[in-house]
């Protein structure tokens, strides 16, 4: 049974409704001012609110969420489907000066669709993955903020890319990667974008033809690469990693500190998750022969693997590690590498359960990101109950408990490893409201954490792309036109 490991009074509740708008967050709120000098993640609170909302359908799909370096602040790439656009969010200066938000304090801008990047084209922006890089370029401070989309007009793989070279000069930039105007095959789905360490961009994505789907992995080259278009023509490579009946959806790609990449991804055919990674010119295990792919969980007897989370090693001594969903028998699941006790993945991982959130699921929303003490913290969709529930789950030493609340014990540890706390359960929606159907999650640099995620209202006819944070917003935000 999951409780949540906060407790407050009404007297908070009713305070906190006010300022964060409906939802249940899970820990006795202090006010702004508190919150804002708050400095402990495992102790600060959840903030709820929204960022953008419509009455017709898919508002807030697809959500993505980094932190920009150069402002510490979270942005939002997401799709709005009434209108088929690829939007950004981000915040605005304190005080309600954005054209979105609770309280206006974000700023929603068009970034693709509808004549924003020279094109009348609409229907861009599914499957959208935003990252980061900051670096210096000849003696000057230079940042880039990347997104990767499906664009469903032109049936093409995109990029766009805002470069920032100094505090005054900035620019996008619109890449189709690869496109195709044949009508069974589709190009560029489940995108999924990092930088390196050098600012260069790569990208694990995947096309279908049929009911065959491939992994495909892009990365910038500059020149003489076997892909990219226009004005960018071979300035990409791109790879064909593994095919395969209804391969290489729910991708996620990890960047390593030392610059080692690695995806994990679903192959739905055979009911497994699969993780490959680079192995070298030749004698891979993968159909291109330069990676190698390995099961990690699941047998034709089930599908297992969906929405994959995969987060990379930050040293030599840090596993990878992998959240995913076992839709048949409705687990959330967890895995990493691991040099004794291992039950999955070849006899190198260990797979265990995190928390029961609902079996035979189409979408579930799951994302995992890393907190500063590099412990996993698993933004989720929990969909037991007659409505969905955005919940997280933590391991319990890292919330500062003796022991956890849900899933199982971990090799190593004696109580309960995980523990699971309900975020945002939408009970003013009496009973038909979805929430974190699509769920992204970021740490910022203090280590306070942000998800994004997805509502879907069927009572009120409201969708939404709602917004879970640690923080008060404290600095002001750079310009992204």
């Amino acid at each position: 049974m999951k409780k949540s490991m906060f407790f407050g009074t009404l007297l908070a509740a009713v305070l906190l409704s006010l300022v964060t708008g409906p939802g249940l967050v899970a820990r006795a709120q202090p006010d702004q001012a508190a919150a804002s000098r708050a400095v402990n993640p495992a102790t600060s609170p959840w903030f709820v609110s929204w960022v953008d909302r419509s009455t017709s359908s898919d508002v807030g799909a697809y959500p993505s969420v980094a932190y920009n370096p150069s402002d510490g602040l979270p942005y939002i790439s997401y799709y709005d489907a009434v209108n088929g656009h690829l939007l950004l969010a981000s915040p605005a200066v304190p005080g309600g000066t954005g054209n979105c938000g609770t309280g206006l304090n974000w700023w929603c801008r068009v970034v693709d669709g509808n004549g924003a990047n020279g094109s009348s084209l609409d229907n861009v922006g599914r499957y959208s993955s935003i990252d980061f890089w900051s670096g210096v370029d000849e003696g000057t401070p230079v940042w880039k903020l990347g997104i990767a989309y499906h664009d469903d007009t032109t049936n093409a793989l995109k990029y766009a890319v805002w470069t920032q070279q100094n505090p005054s000069f900035g620019n996008w930039d619109f890449v189709t990667i690869a496109s195709t105007i044949s009508p069974v095959q589709v190009i560029g789905l489940h995108t999924s974008l990092k930088y390196d360490s050098t600012g260069k961009p790569r990208i694990a994505y995947q096309n279908t033809f049929g009911s065959t789907g491939s992994l495909e992995f892009a990365y910038w080259v500059g020149s003489g690469g076997n892909c990219g278009e226009g004005d960018h023509l071979n300035t990409w490579h791109c790879d064909s990693i593994q095919s395969g009946l209804l391969l290489g959806q729910d991708i996620s790609l990890a960047m390593d500190y030392n610059d080692f990449f690695s995806i994990a991804y679903h192959a739905h055919g055979s009911g497994e998750l699969r993780y490959a990674y680079y192995h070298g010119p030749s004698g891979g295990t993968c159909g291109s022969g330069e990676y190698d792919c390995v099961v990690i969980d699941g047998s034709s007897a089930a599908d297992v693997g969906q929405s994959a989370a995969l987060t990379g090693r930050r040293s030599a001594a840090d596993p990878h590690r992998i959240a995913y969903y076992d839709r048949t028998n409705g687990k959330l699941k967890y895995a990493f590498q691991t040099g004794s006790n291992a039950n999955c993945g070849e006899g190198k991982w260990f797979c265990g359960i995190v928390d029961s959130i609902g079996a035979n699921i189409s979408i579930v929303g799951l994302s995992m990101a890393l907190d500063k003490n590099g412990y996993p913290i698993i933004a989720y969709e929990d969909a037991m109950g007659q409505s969905s529930t955005l919940n997280i789950a933590r391991p319990y030493f890292a919330v500062d408990l003796g022991w956890g609340n849900c899933g199982g014990t971990f090799p190593g540890y004696l109580f309960t490893y995980w523990q699971c706390d309900t975020i945002d359960n939408a009970a003013y929606g009496v009973g038909s409201v979805n929430v974190g159907q699509y769920t992204s999650v970021a740490v910022g640099p203090g280590g306070l954490g942000t998800i994004v995620y997805y509502e879907k209202d069927s009572f009120d006819s409201m969708n939404s792309l709602k917004v879970a944070s640690q923080r008060f917003q404290t600095f002001l935000p750079l310009t992204i036109k």
